[in-house]
């Protein structure tokens, strides 16, 4: 039994590893070039938004000799599309007696009548639904359209502007979700009492990668979900909740930020300070992971962990706005232990804190945010020789199956 899950966690584990170096090739190395001329806009759509087009106009002309004009030439390049395009260049054919007085925005190359404009080194890319100017003066015995143009550029994709990313992203998790419960559920029903220490190695170490998989999202915040589990385990000993309870809320630690797969990344590694609009986005990551985690039954009170880990002890957290012991007792020690890691780690919008600050904070918030009996077991450990802020690598046991009343509120 051992044998054949351990093989499928290897098969899992080389599927999702498989699919995020795809996604990463994809994202970091191919964009196939895209040709089209001025005639393809012509033949389109005038009110569609999901293109790429150019629009050149001769603007102004004035008399330069006795049979010549100077011809001034505006073009908007129209990028309609959700992604940045770059690497662009377009042919452009002049008339043939027409000489080049002037540009702007552009590098250009003649080649007999044809000029190639490419963009200057400042101004590389055309953002998502932008445009770019450029122009130039040309001197020509007559005035006239350029009518013959050859656009080229590259688009530039983001691994969630694939079609299947979120697919296989959610995917992943399922299957993740349906090995590891098929996991405990052998274990449950294995006749053999002793359990093995290379069951719960995987098991743990299946935990972590989806952990380590979160984290990926905001690389300031590595090794976060785990430290998070960690601190969790180490107060709920303190608090001297069972055996079982302090390895469950390891398990359920781990995956409390499950949610913030959902969260663009511009909004998470965002330096400054967040928007109204931006903090509402974030604060959707507690729900959405509780809905993932919803049918993942094989350990009691995931989601609730997912769910409830913003709440505030006087009401005033998310997502529910429960207060004191309506909250969930598991996800008050969470509470504590994400607020501790979020202080005394360096953050994308401010460096660590020092640990008198942090003691500081966890007793002025103790009864507001936090449960004051969980602030005073994490004060207790935080001046105790035995607890450290890091990493505790460490086999657990695997979660057997529990009373109807384990996580009732305490």
């Amino acid at each position: 039994m051992f044998k054949k899950n351990g093989l499928a966690i290897f098969i899992y584990g080389v599927f999702v590893i498989f699919n995020m170096l795809i996604y990463s090739y994809l994202e970091h190395k191919v964009s196939i070039p895209i040709t089209m001329t001025i005639e393809q806009r012509h033949q389109m759509d005038d009110d569609s938004d999901d293109d790429v087009f150019v629009t050149l106009k001769h603007s102004k002309e004035w008399q330069e000799g006795p049979d010549e004009y100077g011809i001034q030439y505006d073009a908007v390049i129209h990028n309609n599309t959700s992604q940045n395009i770059t690497n662009w260049y377009a042919d452009i054919k002049l008339p043939k007696e027409a000489r080049l007085s002037d540009s702007w925005n552009i590098e250009y190359a003649l080649n007999d009548n044809i000029m190639r404009v490419s963009s200057v080194e400042h101004n590389v890319d055309v953002q998502a639904n932008d445009i770019q100017t450029f122009g130039f003066i040309i001197i020509s015995s007559e005035v006239r359209e350029i009518e013959e143009i050859t656009f080229t550029f590259q688009p530039v994709y983001q691994m969630r502007d694939y079609k299947l990313y979120w697919f296989n992203v959610l995917l992943s998790i399922a299957l993740g979700v349906i090995l590891l419960s098929s996991i405990v559920v052998e274990t449950r029903l294995a006749p053999l009492k002793r359990e093995s220490d290379e069951d719960k190695i995987i098991i743990l170490q299946t935990m972590q990668t989806f952990s380590n998989f979160i984290d990926t999202k905001d690389p300031s915040t590595k090794g976060h979900s785990m430290r998070v589990a960690y601190y969790s385990k180490e107060l709920a000993k303190k608090l001297k909740l069972p055996e079982r309870d302090v390895e469950l809320i390891y398990y359920i630690a781990l995956l409390h930020d499950i949610g913030k797969i959902y969260i663009p990344d511009e909004i998470l590694n965002k330096p400054g300070k967040l928007t109204p609009d931006e903090r509402a986005i974030i604060e959707t990551h507690a729900a959405k992971g509780a809905e993932i985690l919803k049918d993942f039954s094989a350990i009691e009170g995931i989601a609730e962990g997912a769910r409830y880990h913003h709440e505030h002890y006087d009401g005033t957290g998310y997502p529910i706005g429960l207060a004191g012991e309506n909250i969930p007792f598991l996800a008050r020690i969470i509470c504590v232990a994400d607020s501790y890691d979020a202080m005394s780690s360096d953050r994308c919008y401010r460096p660590r804190l020092t640990k008198d600050k942090i003691i500081e904070e966890l007793k002025n918030n103790s009864g507001t945010q936090f449960d004051p009996e969980v602030v005073e077991c994490m004060l207790e450990l935080l001046d105790s020789n035995e607890f450290y802020t890091g990493i505790l690598r460490t086999a657990a046991r695997t979660p057997k199956k529990r009373r109807a009343d384990t996580w009732k509120r305490r």
